[in-house]
């Protein structure tokens, strides 16, 4: 009872965050007075459930539908990992869930892969392990978990076509589990059984119009097409893109499972799979660099949740132990370092964030942002670092001495509580380095209310939804170098406004920059921290 209360209590004040970028389009393109229905180039389920919402709960207040999921998803991880376990790891699962900053921000991301994605997967997987516990036997009962497992897997696929690395880990693990390598006829029949179920799962793609009218696949075909490129690979942005994920996930989701021993591995095998089956899919065998990788990557959250949750609770005795005071010392000291002067580097070029980190001045700030959000906010590079080193350290004090394994644990836990906190608090308040949603409604307002303005170009798009509600929304603006060409000709005759929320920074000596010094001035500024506000009037 008491995660649930927490869970709500940390997610109520998110649901009133502007849409970011992508995530406007959602009620934009499943409000039938706007958009023929068919506008999501994905398999229809998610499409459907977003069009329903809207006319339930209205168009401006779609965060509710990935909390309901979430909430869901709570109770859902709850009984898997009883099932798998115990009452006492499924209390540290879902408590981990809880307080996880990457399970909030996808529990409160308007899209599929966070919240509504997972809960067909936990729906799939409590099934399977249904069947796995009883050494999938056949029964009256084992009817009704193999039921439940179709479905899930026929919804979540009708989601997207990527809840295939769902059955396909499933599938590995039943091989290991009945031991069928070693069985070459035994291989051969299952293997002809798995290609029966691709089949089936193509033509439940193929019919899914007869449910569904509106979901045309020559469109989403031609989407997929978009990450089939295996020539011009985005490799750099994918690290990044996932270097942010890991960043999210915290070092407690991310040293722990390392921790797992062979007996707690062998229960949780489907999940390890799933884990490097979507690392290989994601990071390897296509693009997705031009997507929002950061958002794909929100399915590490529940596998490493379950196994670092078995992990705690095989390990960690709760009794007094006083050289706890030392992570705490150490959590608090790291903390206090936000609240020096941190500069704030440009989002171009990137070497000069290499050269920061080199050469150890890490008092600059890291803008989280992305294109399904969230709307940009702060943390301190030198808090993140500090962090990860800590956790590192008593990641390697566990492997080289067992003997205070429960110690280090605990210490890995103090580290991972205060790590999350602060991301959630800056997520969802910003009282350190700044708050942009404030910022955003404060300058929407003034040229909502402003007749000069006409039409407004929306910098990185931090807070376009709310500039296309006052009918001033003009275009977003990139300001990176390789759409450098397209805005210099777009620029040479403008003349408007600019909406500039600088997270993150322009920086200094480029087009952009010097196009803004040269034809435009400032008639609007409000600040709050390091994050400025500013409404800039333009002639071409």
């Amino acid at each position: 009872m008491f995660f649930v209360v927490l869970f709500v209590l940390l997610h109520l004040p998110g649901l009133s965050q502007p849409y970011h970028q992508d995530e406007y389009k959602w009620p934009m393109i499943v409000n039938p007075a706007l958009t023929e229905p068919g506008g999501i180039p994905h398999p229809p389920v998610g499409e459907f459930i977003y069009r329903q919402a809207g006319q339930i709960i209205g168009y401006d207040n779609f965060r509710v539908v990935p909390f309901i999921f979430g909430f869901l998803n709570l109770f859902l991880l709850f009984y898997l990992s009883k099932t798998i376990f115990n009452l006492r790891t499924a209390l540290w699962v879902t408590g981990l869930f809880t307080i996880s900053f990457y399970s909030l921000l996808a529990s409160l991301m308007v899209d599929t892969d966070g919240a509504i994605m997972p809960f067909f997967f936990l729906l799939s997987a409590i099934a399977y392990y249904k069947l796995r516990v009883d050494n999938f036997s056949i029964s009256k009962q084992s009817y009704k978990w193999l039921a439940l497992l179709t479905l899930s897997i026929i919804f979540g696929f009708l989601v997207k076509v990527s809840f295939f690395l769902v059955p396909a880990a499933f599938a590995l693990d039943f091989l290991i589990y009945k031991k069928v390598f070693s069985d070459k006829k035994l291989l051969i029949k299952y293997l002809l059984l798995g290609l029966g179920v691709v089949i089936f799962l193509v033509a439940v793609l193929l019919l899914a119009k007869i449910v569904f009218p509106f979901f045309d696949i020559s469109k989403a075909l031609k989407y997929w097409e978009h990450f089939a490129n295996f020539n011009d690979r985005g490799w750099g942005q994918t690290l990044i893109q996932f270097i942010k994920a890991i960043f999210y996930l915290s070092p407690l989701l991310v040293f722990t499972p390392f921790l797992a021993d062979k007996e707690i591995i062998k229960s949780v095998r489907p999940f390890v799979i799933f884990i490097v089956f979507g690392l290989i899919f994601y990071i390897l065998l296509f693009d997705f660099s031009i997507g929002a990788l950061d958002r794909y990557f929100q399915f590490l959250i529940i596998p490493l949740c379950v196994i670092s949750g078995a992990v705690f609770a095989k390990y960690i005795e709760c009794k007094k132990d006083y050289r706890l005071i030392y992570p705490l010392i150490i959590s608090g000291i790291i903390i206090l370092v936000q609240f020096v002067y941190h500069f704030v580097p440009s989002l171009h070029p990137k070497s000069e964030w290499i050269g920061m980190v080199i050469s150890l001045k890490w008092n600059f700030l890291y803008p989280f942002s992305g294109g399904s959000g969230p709307l940009g906010f702060y943390i301190s590079f030198a808090f993140i670092g500090l962090f990860w080193i800590s956790s590192f350290v008593i990641f390697l004090t566990f492997l080289n001495n067992r003997d205070i394994k429960k110690y280090a644990l605990l210490a890995l836990m103090i580290f991972g509580l205060f790590y999350n906190a602060v991301f959630i608090e800056e997520y969802l308040f910003g009282k350190i380095n700044g708050y942009a949603p404030a910022l955003v409604r404060e300058s929407a307002e003034y040229i909502k209310n402003n007749p000069d303005i006409k039409k407004v170009v929306v910098y990185n798009d931090n807070g376009g939804d709310e500039i296309r509600k006052t009918g001033k929304y003009e275009r977003r603006l990139y300001a990176t170098p390789q759409f450098e060409k397209t805005y210099r000709e777009f620029f040479e005759n403008f003349s408007g406004h600019i909406l500039l929320i600088d997270i993150p920074k322009i920086g200094t000596n480029n087009f952009y920059s010097n196009y803004i010094q040269d034809y435009c001035k400032n008639i609007y500024e409000t600040k709050d921290k390091y994050i400025t506000a500013n409404i800039l009037e333009c002639q071409k």
